[in-house]
């Protein structure tokens, strides 16, 4: 309606729900012309980690463990990324013991500037079903393709699932019409990170609907990456 956002004398914006991605953070910071604060948790975990002022991602270590473990539930040394699973200290009605949450982080191995010396998540890297699979087996983060899709200035929304290691679909929501053009560049894309026989499906549709809880999945693979060796 052509109001100013950036004027309102917010101080902060925080951000939960879902993976919160860079073009995203700068465009909330400069709708709203204040610092964005991401935040993670679940809603079995309840609230995981905070983002600190000064950038840091505290996990609410008071009442919470927080572990990152291998698919065979051995523990992952800090830098290494794995799956992300918590102990809740302040459940005694219904306790939570190595919750196992789905998302795959990294626990940082320095501490954050700020000094309020509490663990941190260097990355939150997403659910375990947005990692894919390439033919030769190399597991692959998400945003490999994404990228291929948001440069493309033509593509408003879209949405990737890894059928198999031969088929993979892409729905995307366009301005105008998927032309030959457009299709054999997302493909091309694809292909180059996935496997040159992979199968490439893509499908114009009027809109990527969001899942059952509300949140929108960019990508999702019906295999499971995690248990790759």
């Amino acid at each position: 309606k052509g109001h100013r956002m950036s004027d309102l004398g917010i101080r902060v914006a925080f951000v939960t729900s879902e993976r919160l991605y860079d073009e995203q953070r700068g465009q909330i910071r400069r709708t709203f012309g204040c610092p964005v604060a991401n935040g993670y948790g679940g809603r079995d975990a309840g609230f995981i980690a905070h983002q600190c002022p000064a950038g840091g991602m505290h996990i609410t270590a008071e009442d919470i463990v927080v572990e990152i473990l291998d698919p065979n539930g051995r523990a992952m040394r800090d830098g290494e990324s794995g799956e992300i699973v918590v102990t809740h200290l302040a459940t005694g009605d219904f306790p939570f013991i190595r919750y196992r949450t789905g998302d795959i982080g990294v626990l940082d191995t320095k501490s954050c500037s700020c000094g309020r010396g509490l663990p941190l998540l260097k990355e939150i890297q997403g659910r375990s079903t947005d990692f894919l699979i390439a033919r030769d087996g190399t597991v692959m983060h998400g945003l490999a393709l994404v990228y291929i899709l948001r440069d493309l200035p033509e593509v408003k929304a879209f949405k990737i699932t890894q059928e198999t290691l031969e088929l993979t679909c892409v729905q995307v929501v366009l301005e105008s019409v998927l032309t030959d053009d457009l299709r054999m560049k997302i493909v091309a894309g694809f292909k180059a990170r996935l496997g040159a026989d992979v199968g490439i499906e893509v499908e114009q549709v009027a809109e990527i609907l969001p899942e059952k809880s509300g949140k929108f999945r960019y990508v999702i693979s019906r295999l499971d990456a995690t248990k790759r060796s």
